[in-house]
C-alpha cells in the first residue's frame, strides 16, 4: 500500500504514458488511490469500444488517452473519466449555452466547436476537454472567465499531475493532509506553473 509520510514518497507516474515502468508506476497509484476509498478498479477498455467512440465523434481520440483506456479503463485518478456515453462535444452538452452566464470571447467562441469532453472536475460542471485536431487539453470553468483555458500540450500531463495530486489523500501516520496537499502542490506546480493550479483546483494558498 502506497503511504505518503515525506514529499520524495510522492511518484511520478511518468513523463509520457508508453515509458518505460509507467505501468508499474501508474498502477501502484491507481490501486492505492481505489483502495483509499474502497473503489473497484475499473477494467480496461477494448480497442473496439475506442473505435466505436472515435466513430461517434468523428475523430480519434489522443493517442495517450487510448493506451491508458486500453491499460486501466476509467480508473478513479483523483478526477472522473466521463463515462463513454457522456463524452461528446463540449458545444452539445448544453453547459455552455447563454442562459448559464458564459459570455465567451471571440477567442473562445473559436476554440469552442473543437472541443470534446472526457473528464469531469469533481462533478462541479467543470470539464476537460481535448481538442479534436491537436488533441491539446483544454479546461472549461463554467464559473469564471477564461471560461476556455489551454491547460497542458498533451493528455499525458493532466492524467499525471492528476495521479500526483490523487497521492495527497495517502498520507500515513508521520504527515497530515495539509502536509500532503502542499507537496504535490509544489510538485506540480513546478511542472505546470502556479497560475494554472490556482485556475484548476481553486487554490490561493500562495502569495
Amino acid at each position: 500500500m502506497l503511504e505518503i509520510n515525506k514529499k520524495e514518497d510522492i511518484i511520478i507516474p511518468f513523463d509520457q504514458i508508453g515509458d518505460d515502468d509507467w505501468k508499474i508506476r501508474t498502477s501502484q497509484i491507481i490501486e492505492a488511490i481505489a483502495d483509499n476509498w474502497d473503489d473497484e478498479l475499473t477494467a480496461p477498455v477494448a480497442a473496439d469500444e475506442i473505435s466505436e467512440l472515435e466513430n461517434k465523434l468523428g475523430t480519434t481520440l489522443p493517442e495517450s488517452l487510448s493506451i491508458f483506456y486500453q491499460t486501466f479503463g476509467l480508473a478513479n485518478i483523483g478526477e472522473e473519466l466521463q463515462a463513454f456515453e457522456d463524452i461528446g462535444w463540449l458545444k452539445d452538452t448544453g453547459a455552455t449555452d447563454p442562459e448559464h452566464g458564459v459570455d465567451f470571447t471571440a477567442e473562445e467562441q473559436a476554440v469552442l466547436p473543437y472541443l470534446i469532453t472526457f473528464s469531469d472536475y469533481l462533478g462541479n460542471g467543470n470539464m476537460f476537454c481535448f481538442h479534436s485536431e491537436t488533441k491539446e487539453i483544454y479546461y472549461f470553468d463554467h464559473d469564471e472567465a477564461p471560461y476556455i483555458y489551454k491547460m497542458f500540450s498533451t493528455v499525458d500531463d493532466y492524467i499525471k499531475d492528476c495521479l500526483i495530486f490523487g497521492q495527497s489523500d495517502l498520507f500515513g501516520e508521520n504527515a497530515t493532509q495539509e502536509e500532503a496537499d502542499q507537496w504535490t502542490e509544489e510538485i506540480v506546480g513546478e511542472m505546470i506553473g502556479k497560475h494554472k493550479i490556482r485556475k484548476w483546483r481553486y487554490f490561493d494558498g500562495w502569495e
